[in-house]
């Protein structure tokens, strides 16, 4: 099963690869819409790829209440099937 440290860096390479983030911006309670400057199509295609590299399902009308770094974390450690 993964940490939240784990889930943590995986995101932090995301938001630095895919949406050029830079790296010290990337903190748990960093908002990614008003700190990190992504707008709602970048949630999505975020959440997308983290649904892609971590093998689990996410639904848009999930991520509403993702507002922080630290949000997404905990979203993605409770979405991950205990078995893994």
């Amino acid at each position: 099963m993964a940490t939240q440290e784990e889930v943590y860096i995986k995101i932090k390479s995301v938001l630095m690869d895919e949406f050029e983030v830079e790296e010290d911006a990337v903190a748990m309670e960093a908002n990614l819409f008003t700190d990190l400057e992504l707008d709602s199509l970048d949630a999505i295609d975020l959440m997308v790829t983290l649904d892609k590299e971590l093998g689990i399902e996410i639904k848009t009308e999930e991520m509403q209440d993702l507002r922080t770094i630290e949000d997404v974390c905990n979203f993605v450690l409770a979405s991950i099937p205990a078995n893994e």
